[in-house]
């Protein structure tokens, strides 16, 4: 259960297999495990020991994924971070987990917040960036990859580690915007790759679409059970051009594609969703946040010949906790399924006490898959997980069958007058409105009613959007307290770079900014 051996038992089994496919560049099962031992040995040269925390900053590549196992391999940990110039969260990741090396693109070297974080590193590994920096010569003080790789032995290590020692740190920003590492265990990432491979019936025939970063740990996750299973990974990075991506899908004979609602609802306004050659995809997932189900719906009118799992997670769940099988999508459509295999969820009220069938309260998850805890979090860990399991934030229910349906999560809830309001339900009625392409509600100060829904809403054409018309359907949807007290129109709505999330905190920023207090629009 070392995740490294992933990559090292497939490598024994189809050495000639494809494990990876990017721009202009493909390489075998062989030669990634012998790559991933070069990367293993540089860190080992340089220092690195078992428990060193070893971070891999750039966009998904094969380097990336070959240092990645590498740093496991010399017994260290390591911390995928986000590429680029201008990453705000880099500094802070540095300064929290303390790594003795990095693997970095010129870009982020040539940032001057990213690379004065970077001097406090003792050995800094760049490779050349492949965008509008790949021009940048050698910043002072890094070590140019390629030469440092040459000079590595490709045989494999002798680090003996155990599936209990940390596999990597995962930061994520939280409810609350700082990064914050979730440290996860060998047998964190282990177990749910295998629960993961098992309800997907994954193999080595398969080859997925990856999109979405690495850094992610929805990403991850295509990374860990693709690799586990001895299948492919068709890395593109080019997601800002959809055509590009169902070109690719076409072109590689993709079986499975993998995406946050965002990118499903990008996709949906190609027409070449429908004209491409997609026959050969097996399946679809989608997680990283609620998608509402008339947007499911459309994109199942769009490709109705590929089955659509709807899947729900954590960071701190190595990736999944339950996913919706779609033999079951159409009758539970609006649920999160049930959960994965060797998790087990539970319901509790704010008291303590197990939910009732129906009765909304916060999911609480535990399995082998769950993190012990975040890095240098001593008062965060002991908030979020105890021996009851990981208390997930997120509030829902149970129905009668042992569906969940998710509410919305516990610092997004919405106290209007005596009422409690989820943004999610009220989300999925706007989405429902012909004209409207995606919607957002957050919550505003309201001097009556305490607080106020208001909507954030992405109309599919700006020029026909009526607000009193969605005003008027609304009202015919939902309870006259969930109505929105005005609807924002906007082009699009923030979300967290890479990823695709809405970034509601970036919403409630802006409402602060322009408060309206007890109007309506």
């Amino acid at each position: 259960m070392i995740v490294d051996r992933f990559l090292s038992d497939s490598a024994k089994r189809t050495p000639d297999a494809i494990a990876v496919i990017e721009l202009n560049r493909s390489i075998s099962y062989g030669e990634l495990d012998r790559l991933a031992n070069r990367f293993a040995n540089m860190f080992a040269s340089h220092g690195v020991r078992r428990g060193d925390r070893v971070v891999i900053a750039g966009d998904n590549s094969i380097d990336f994924i070959a240092a990645y196992f590498g740093a496991m391999r010399a017994g260290a940990v390591s911390v995928p971070l986000p590429a680029g110039p201008r990453n705000d969260r880099f500094a802070k990741a540095l300064a929290d987990c303390q790594p003795v090396a990095c693997v970095v693109d010129t870009s982020l070297m040539a940032d001057p917040v990213c690379g004065q974080a970077l001097t406090s590193v003792r050995s800094v590994f760049v490779y050349p960036h492949r965008g509008a920096w790949r021009n940048q010569a050698m910043p002072p003080g890094g070590i140019e990859l390629g030469t440092a790789l040459q000079a590595a032995d490709d045989a494999p290590p002798a680090v003996r580690l155990i599936d209990l020692d940390l596999a990597a740190i995962i930061y994520t920003s939280g409810s609350t915007g700082e990064p914050r590492g979730v440290m996860l265990t060998h047998r964190n990432i282990a177990t749910n790759t295998r629960s993961i491979v098992q309800y997907l019936r994954l193999t080595a025939a398969d080859r997925v679409m990856c999109v979405l970063p690495f850094y992610y740990v929805y990403g991850l996750s295509l990374l860990h059970t693709h690799v586990y299973a001895g299948g492919s990974l068709v890395i593109e990075n080019r997601f800002a051009y959809p055509s590009v991506v169902l070109r690719g899908m076409r072109e590689h004979r993709v079986t499975g594609f993998a995406g946050v609602p965002s990118t499903f609802t990008l996709l949906m306004t190609r027409p070449e969703l429908t004209g491409e050659d997609l026959s050969s995809l097996r399946y679809v997932t989608q997680a990283g946040g609620a998608m509402p189900a008339s947007k499911i719906s459309q994109w199942r009118e769009r490709v109705p010949h590929v089955p659509f799992y709807v899947m729900y997670g954590a960071t701190e769940a190595s990736a999944r906790l339950t996913y919706l099988d779609p033999s079951a999508l159409e009758r539970k459509l609006g649920s999160i399924g049930r959960a994965i295999p060797n998790v087990d969820i539970r319901v509790f009220r704010e008291d303590g006490r197990p939910a009732e069938t129906g009765e909304t309260g916060e999911l609480v998850a535990r399995g082998s898959n769950i993190s012990c805890g975040y890095w240098n979090d001593a008062s965060g860990t002991n908030e979020r997980f105890s021996p009851m399991g990981y208390r997930t934030g997120d509030l829902g229910y149970v129905d009668d069958e042992g569906y969940i349906f998710l509410v919305g999560r516990r610092h997004d809830m919405i106290k209007t007058g005596a009422h409690r309001v989820g943004p999610k339900e009220i989300e999925d009625v706007i989405c429902q409105h012909p004209e409207v392409q995606e919607a957002a509600v957050v919550g505003e100060p309201h001097e009556i009613l305490g607080e106020a829904p208001v909507a954030f809403v992405v109309p599919v054409e700006a020029a026909k959007l009526d607000t009193e018309s969605l005003r008027a359907f609304c009202h015919q949807h939902m309870a006259s307290y969930k109505i929105p007290v005005r609807f924002v129109v906007v082009e699009q709505l923030p979300r967290i770079p890479g990823i695709g999330k809405i970034d509601r905190g970036m919403l409630r920023s802006r409402l602060a900014e322009s408060p309206r207090t007890g109007r309506t629009a």
